[in-house]
């Protein structure tokens, strides 16, 4: 009765191209950081390329955390010293590393937005009622049942996004426009 089992399980599959996972194992992923894919040499290894660069393929290897056991035993003390002794290989392409700390140090604008929905319940919520959180909580457009601090911080989100506030403000003062001119 066991080896009826074993041979139910173990079933070839023919939908299953064994050569085309083979040679997709093997391909290296796509390189997605436009200056590394420019520096990158297919005929060397990742370890290779990456010294090149200058940059670390094994973060724990580069800067090594000592373990308590290293720090308090003195038979590990001229260990540390053999590893301090040996020194990297100098990239010789800086200006990948150079480039990637750049755009690291840089600001980026916030691409932060709402939702049109959530923007459209913030603007129901800020006419209806101004300021008064409480209020919101107990409107029947209230969903989700927010709590007066959660939809508090949901406005304030909005406010934060210049773009979609700014809009809002925009389309409300030519409504009061409008209304004046009636």
């Amino acid at each position: 009765m066991g080896k009826h089992i074993k041979n139910r399980k173990m079933k070839f599959r023919y939908n299953v191209d064994r050569k085309k996972q083979w040679k997709k194992s093997k391909k290296l992923p796509a390189i997605k950081c436009p200056e590394i894919r420019q520096a990158w040499d297919n005929k060397k290894t990742v370890l290779q390329n990456m010294a090149d660069m200058g940059l670390s393929a094994d973060p724990n290897k580069t800067i090594k955390i000592p373990s308590t056991k290293e720090l308090i035993g003195p038979k590990n003390m001229k260990v540390e010293d053999n590893n301090q002794t040996k020194k990297p290989p100098k990239p010789k392409k800086i200006y990948v590393a150079q480039a990637l700390e750049e755009q690291a140090s840089s600001s980026s604008e916030k691409k932060l937005r709402l939702s049109e929905p959530d923007v459209q319940y913030c603007i129901y919520m800020m006419e209806k009622y101004g300021d008064d959180y409480k209020a919101m909580a107990r409107d029947y457009k209230n969903y989700y049942q927010d709590t007066p601090k959660q939809i508090r911080r949901k406005i304030n989100v909005f406010k934060s996004i210049p773009k979609q506030y700014n809009a809002y403000l925009q389309s409300k003062g030519e409504k009061t426009k409008k209304m004046d001119t009636t």
